[in-house]
């Protein structure tokens, strides 16, 4: 209870006088940065200490900053009041238990729902599906490719086997008539 008595009464120095401005048509209200910045330190104390579902905290959710600047003075005493009397409501309300460990980390969150892990699965073996088709298929139509080559390649080959298997022949024969006439040429010296 300590703290919600040192919440208000540092709210107590927060007046209308002390946080207004005066124009020749009227004096309204500039909240400053000290009154902002203790309406902010109110808000995190009723949010942490007895949680969102508090009837403190949906009290000071009627609470409205933006009354602050630049209206009357009875604006200023209503959302003063709002502040005030969630502070006091705290007096009467049992905290939050703290038993229960609340992560606020965002991914340590994204890590304990089922649903990421369910989407990131689905994807995950679409991705390597979708990999493992487009994968197959370029390497079908590379072994295709390699194949049509090899196959002319094959053709080529044997038509030079062939070419040179004539050639060769010519050779032999050329070559026996050479012997012949080489012979013929020598009984005849």
């Amino acid at each position: 209870m300590d703290k919600i008595d040192e919440l208000l009464q540092a709210g107590q120095k927060f007046n209308f006088s002390n946080n207004s401005y005066s124009v020749s048509h009227g004096t309204y209200i500039r909240a400053s940065d000290e009154l902002l910045g203790w309406a902010a330190t109110v808000e995190d104390f009723i949010r942490n200490t007895y949680g969102e579902e508090s009837a403190a905290f949906k009290l000071y959710l009627t609470f409205d900053r933006e009354k602050l600047n630049g209206y009357k003075q009875d604006e200023f005493e209503k959302q003063m009041t709002v502040l005030n009397g969630a502070l006091k409501a705290c007096k009467n309300i049992t905290p939050k238990s703290k038993n229960k460990q609340v992560d606020d980390n965002q991914i340590i969150q994204l890590i304990k729902n089922i649903y990421f892990w369910t989407v990131l699965l689905i994807i995950s073996g679409g991705a390597f599906a979708l990999g493992l088709h487009f994968g197959t298929s370029k390497f079908d139509k590379e072994k295709s490719e390699f194949y049509e080559t090899t196959k002319s390649q094959e053709i080529e080959i044997t038509s030079l086997k062939n070419k040179l298997l004539t050639k060769d022949s010519t050779i032999v024969t050329s070559n026996k008539t050479i012997k012949t006439l080489r012979d013929s040429l020598t009984k005849n010296y």
